[in-house]
């Protein structure tokens, strides 16, 4: 007899920082004396960093939202790079490659960033410019931020770009062109606010998107439902715009839709502001050839400026340096991204590295080429039923 108590375990929803979840999250505010200055980088790992930098519900109102909604879907002990800007300051200037804003943050990150998103809570007496659907500022942030995912991807440290639809109507929405005219490769469009005052919800997003691996679509119904509460940036619930889903979806949008037998809401996909021809049209398959990237570069960069060895006869690289450095990064990729453990899964079929034997080695130039086989997405279902005479 006596009294037995049990240990539990993960009660607190903790989560293991990773190097594919790195956030970087610019939002509107104010400072806080002492403790956060406008513009200034910080990093945070849980709830208790809104404490240490004294932002509030009623100091720092989108902040202490985007913030703590971050924590409740990916968990305390992610990390979360932040930057507040005066609510004056557009989301285009945020995101341009001439202002030290959305720069700054990235580069405070040493290069780990890998998703950058950006909020803004308009001020008072704001009136937004609508133009095909949107806030104007969103669409010339839009293409500011896809030139800046271009010359970090350029760098070999490529981010994915997560924007707020804001100024998003159901009346105005079919003035959007066609996602099949854009080409922002390295954008995607928020346009789920979990609560009905036209806040886009972008730490809840960044989380979602963050909790996922980097192959996993965030509309996958199998992750579970992201919310109980949707509204579009109207304050228009989902069920209501259910007959225009399809319609939405061809304008990019990420947004939220109800499963039919589930509760909640879900993504209904995961694209990016581009056409569905390009290779990069969504979020997971971004995230994928990025991690990639990252990881031959990291195993390349080692090789910079070491001896090659030459075939006197041919003048080309020796066939035998040429296979370790091709085994060098499929290796590399293989063991990061081909490899399950736990509850982490394979996230692609293959991964190919070339090595071109007739690279200008004479100049010092060598020339290799990585192909990635990625996993598929079952993005519709078609089935057949019916009765049988026999099985």
């Amino acid at each position: 007899m006596g009294v037995t108590i049990q240990r539990q375990t993960n009660q607190l929803k903790r989560t293991e920082p990773t190097a594919d979840a790195v956030v970087c999250l610019i939002m509107s505010g104010a400072a806080v004396a002492g403790k956060i200055a406008l513009g200034e980088h910080k990093v945070l790992f849980g709830r208790d960093g809104l404490t240490t930098l004294g932002i509030t519900e009623a100091n720092n109102p989108l902040a202490f939202k985007d913030i703590s909604d971050f924590y409740t879907v990916i968990g305390e002990g992610a990390e979360l790079n932040i930057m507040l800007v005066v609510d004056t300051t557009s989301i285009t200037d945020v995101c341009d490659t001439a202002n030290q804003l959305a720069k700054k943050l990235l580069d405070s990150t040493e290069g780990r960033g890998v998703i950058l998103a950006v909020n803004r809570k308009t001020p008072a007496g704001y009136v937004p410019v609508i133009a095909a659907g949107l806030d104007a500022d969103i669409n010339s942030a839009m293409t500011k931020l896809n030139a800046l995912g271009a010359e970090y991807q350029a760098q070999n440290i490529p981010f994915i770009g997560l924007l707020p639809a804001l100024g998003w109507t159901k009346e105005t929405s079919a003035n959007m062109p066609a996602r099949s005219t854009l080409n922002n490769d390295y954008v995607a469009l928020n346009a789920w606010c979990n609560a009905a005052d036209k806040i886009v919800s972008m730490g809840q997003f960044a989380a979602w998107v963050g909790k996922h691996q980097v192959h996993q679509n965030i509309g996958r119904v199998a992750s579970g439902k992201l919310s109980d509460t949707a509204y579009m940036p109207d304050g228009t619930a989902p069920k209501d715009l259910k007959n225009q889903w399809n319609a939405i979806a061809l304008k990019g949008l990420c947004f939220p839709v109800k499963i039919n037998g589930k509760s909640g809401f879900f993504y209904k996909d995961d694209p990016c502001m581009t056409s569905l021809s390009s290779d990069y049209s969504s979020i997971s398959w971004n995230r994928t050839i990025n991690k990639a990237q990252r990881i031959a570069d990291a195993v390349l960069v080692e090789k910079l400026n070491d001896d090659v060895d030459v075939d006197p006869g041919t003048g080309d690289i020796e066939s035998s340096l040429l296979s370790d450095w091709e085994s060098d990064v499929e290796t590399a990729i293989r063991q990061q991204m081909q490899t399950t453990s736990g509850l982490k899964k394979k996230e692609i079929s293959g991964v190919k590295c070339f090595i071109d034997p007739e690279s200008n080695i004479i100049n010092d130039q060598v020339d290799a080429t990585i192909t990635i086989v990625r996993k598929g997405q079952a993005k519709e279902i078609g089935v057949k039923i019916g009765y049988g005479v026999t099985i």
